[in-house]
């Protein structure tokens, strides 16, 4: 551990919150404190732990819960808010917000938690983030699961643009564009970057009608910070190419793929053929299969790590 960076653990309150309706299982979070800021988490459920990391870059890990919780009946899932939004509060700068940071703030939430080896789980944007600690920390993990991940590269680039664009309605347009040019864009209004997350996400979904299924309500502090965040990271990231880095790794991998998201599925084929040891798994779903194909995630993921020679 980096002693010089982590400093202490202060858990809120150090107890566990009560379950509601939506959120059946007790959840247990805190602040990991860094030299330069404070990491936010939260756990929920038992078991074997998988850190989940979120997509964004700019967004929270709330967008992912209450659905992602379906492998909580299994697992501790630890989910936590990168640097710049939700809980997390850390300088807007390049010096913080950078990818070597993003992958350190993983080891060290690992270790904070008393953790010798896990299961790493990112998602759309998060996926590149989980990609960059496989390649740093192997030792650390059991397994890695990209779940709709953005490509390590640009081969797909294009054609992943084509079929967003190909999938918007007239209408969706129409609602962006209003949207972008509007008061509440520019002061970084929280409804108004919501909006647009949900027009934005809603042709990623198999099933559009079911956006509402998708928890968009930003944050405050997200919707004020985020897009600097993605601006940050985003530059720190300009024109990164790993597809021949790939073949390195040792990981265990699993490729997660709706057959409706916006990046083809060629891409998912090519990197789960990249990898080693990796396998490839289709789910009836679009961008997000913790709303759309929970039960083929829960095998997908479930298959995979039984599997895995303990």
């Amino acid at each position: 551990m980096n002693t010089s960076r982590l400093v202490t653990l202060a858990l809120l309150g150090g107890v566990w919150c009560a379950p509601t309706a939506a959120q059946e299982m007790p959840v247990r979070q805190g602040l990991v404190s860094l030299e330069d800021g404070r990491l936010a988490y939260q756990v929920v459920g038992t078991g074997d732990p998988i850190i989940v990391v979120h997509g964004g870059p700019g967004l929270d890990h709330s967008y992912l819960r209450p659905g992602l919780d379906v492998l909580a009946s299994a697992h501790s899932l630890v989910y936590y808010d990168q640097r710049g939004t939700g809980r997390s509060d850390f300088p807007l700068d390049s010096a913080s917000i950078n990818l070597a940071k993003f992958v350190s703030d993983i080891d060290d939430l690992r270790q904070v938690m008393g953790y010798e080896r896990v299961t790493v789980l990112g998602h759309s944007f998060g996926g590149l983030i989980a990609l960059a600690y496989a390649r740093a920390h192997p030792d650390h993990l059991t397994a890695l699961i990209l779940m709709d991940t953005a490509e390590p590269g640009e081969r797909w680039r294009t054609a992943a643009s084509r079929r967003t664009k190909a999938a918007r309605t007239p209408q969706d347009s129409a609602e962006l564009s209003r949207l972008l040019a509007s008061p509440g864009y520019a002061a970084d209004d929280a409804a108004t970057l919501s909006q647009i997350y949900r027009v934005s996400f809603r042709s990623t979904f198999l099933d559009p009608s079911r956006i509402d299924e998708l928890n968009l309500t930003l944050a405050p502090k997200t919707a004020r910070d985020g897009q600097e965040v993605a601006r940050l990271l985003g530059g720190d990231m300009a024109h990164f190419d790993w597809w021949p880095d790939l073949a390195s790794l040792t990981v265990p991998t699993l490729v997660i793929q709706g057959k409706a998201d916006p990046m083809p599925l060629a891409m998912a084929r090519a990197l789960a053929d990249s990898i080693p040891n990796a396998k490839l798994a289709v789910l009836d779903s679009g961008h997000f299969p913790e709303i759309e194909d929970p039960a083929g995630l829960v095998a997908a993921v479930s298959n995979f790590l039984a599997q895995l020679v303990r």
